[in-house]
């Protein structure tokens, strides 16, 4: 028993070479050379054994209010009342045409989803938006924010089974229109981008339009090879090249949305309709 204990005990404490002779058998034993004891090895937990720290949070202070998206009502609170009707509006298709200007960057600087086609996002969409991001937020460490204004633009309906005519019809919800390249919603917090980036791309999958989530970094990236192609681009003769200089006196016969974005996001089924579409090189309906 003692021959064991003092056995193990040198392999342990790192001790050199030692001969223990049995007494009874005649032999001698050749312990193992250890330089260090066993406990104070370093063991290898990753080819690379001097690991980069991670990268320091931004945005760890929480906002006032809740760290949740707000519940937004269904009719402006204007018209809830009842001491004035709601007036009734037009389609005006082209608030949801051309390039968003201002809403277009993050202020987070974090995370957020992007649209990359115009739209209209309706109360059921925001719902969408709230339940499906409030899942994953979590309280003290993450937080989300919306960057579009709530429902205020009536959209009115006839109905279903209605015979045509009667004038113009009811209101039947409240949208916010959408440009492309508008900021929907940020995240930030205490949150990694490949922890937020499977949810995000789920919840960018259920807008009404074609929108993307993106991070900072893929922000400032997909600007500077957009404006790298459009550099390097051998054809000088473009869309906007021929209405600037009213090539065959085009601009007589183009509409005001052309001669002010050049043909960029207002149709549906030609090319340039998306954003970023050159660097993407997403495909649109189109005979070419």
């Amino acid at each position: 028993m003692s021959l064991v204990y003092h056995t193990m005990h040198s392999l342990t404490t790192g001790c050199g070479l030692a001969n223990l002779t049995l007494p009874s058998i005649g032999q001698s034993l050749r312990l193992l050379h250890c330089t260090q004891p066993v406990s104070a090895k370093k063991w290898k937990f990753h080819p690379e054994r001097d690991l980069t720290p991670p990268v320091q949070f931004k945005n760890t202070e929480q906002p006032p209010d809740r760290h949740r998206l707000p519940i937004y009502a269904k009719t402006p609170h204007m018209w809830l009342s009842g001491a004035m009707k709601a007036p009734r509006q037009t389609k005006e298709l082209w608030r949801m045409m051309g390039e968003e200007a201002v809403h277009n960057d993050l202020l987070l600087d974090q995370y957020g989803i992007i649209a990359m086609t115009g739209g209209m996002v309706k109360h059921k969409h925001f719902e969408v938006l709230r339940m499906g991001v409030g899942k994953y937020v979590k309280p003290k460490e993450s937080f989300s924010m919306y960057r579009i204004d709530p429902p205020y633009k009536p959209i009115t309906d006839h109905g279903f089974g209605k015979r045509m005519g009667g004038g113009k019809g009811t209101i039947d919800c409240y949208g916010t229109p959408v440009r492309a390249g508008r900021v929907i919603l940020e995240v930030g917090g205490k949150l990694m981008w490949e922890e937020a980036r499977p949810w995000l791309q789920t919840i960018a999958a259920k807008l009404p339009f074609e929108a993307i989530a993106v991070n900072s970094e893929m922000l400032k990236k997909f600007r500077e090879e957009e404006d790298r192609l459009l550099k390097t681009n051998k054809n000088p003769i473009s869309f906007e090249w021929l209405v600037r200089n009213n090539m065959l006196n085009c601009q007589q016969h183009l509409s005001e949305y052309d001669r002010r974005w050049f043909g960029k996001f207002v149709y549906k089924d030609r090319e340039l309709n998306k954003k970023w579409q050159l660097v993407t090189r997403a495909k649109y309906p189109g005979r070419n």
